[in-house]
């Protein structure tokens, strides 16, 4: 990994110390509208079991657990995960909450467990888009939803080979679209949220 990628990683991938704290202040304010987007594209229900994938300080899941039954949040962030915990204190001590550390390509849960999973800007940071995705995939139950937040504002970057300076992958709709159903979604859309660098993509497993 370079200098470049190294900084940025630290700053926004896995936010640490005092860097990662300002990393961490600045997503939030970047991302408000972001998170305005999803809320409302979700509609989620009473009986929604819901997974947000790379959730950070939980700003989103915290909007989450006012809708659903239950609610799950997994970072890779000790630093996130330690005031997403702040945030979720009355539904984490009520066991209607969990914060998990771990890897968005081995998730630690059984198959069918949710609903609804989310991710907002998380897959940008993973080696492995595709595996993480059929990790969500796995633990959905049929008819579940996934609502993953992209950003293809590198895109160009990538294609001129400055994505690894910056250490996330650059994506674009119709990119998006294919790995999902490779991943093994059916009824797989599109649409800008935010600005035009940043794509809402949503799925269903069907079975």
């Amino acid at each position: 990994m370079t200098r470049r990628a190294s900084f940025y990683w630290r700053f926004f991938g896995r936010p640490v110390g005092r860097l990662g704290k300002v990393g961490r202040r600045l997503m939030v304010r970047i991302n408000a509208r972001n998170y305005a987007s999803m809320a409302q594209a979700l509609e989620l229900r009473p009986d929604d079991d819901l997974l947000d994938v790379g959730c950070g300080s939980a700003m989103l899941l915290a909007e989450h657990a006012k809708r659903a039954r239950h609610v799950a949040g997994l970072d890779a962030s000790d630093l996130q995960l330690d005031v997403a915990r702040q945030r979720l204190a009355d539904r984490l001590a009520a066991g209607t909450a969990e914060l998990v550390k771990g890897d968005v390509a081995a998730l630690p849960w059984a198959d069918g467990r949710f609903s609804v999973v989310t991710s907002m800007f998380c897959l940008k940071f993973v080696p492995d888009p595709l595996k993480a995705l059929e990790e969500m995939f796995r633990v959905l139950r049929p008819g579940g939803r996934a609502v993953v937040a992209l950003c293809d504002r590198l895109r160009d970057e990538k294609a001129s080979g400055k994505r690894d300076a910056w250490g996330q992958w650059g994506w674009n709709a119709t990119d998006a679209r294919l790995l999902m159903e490779k991943a093994g979604f059916a009824e797989v859309t599109s649409s800008v949220i935010g600005s035009p660098a940043s794509q809402l993509v949503q799925g269903v497993r069907v079975a």
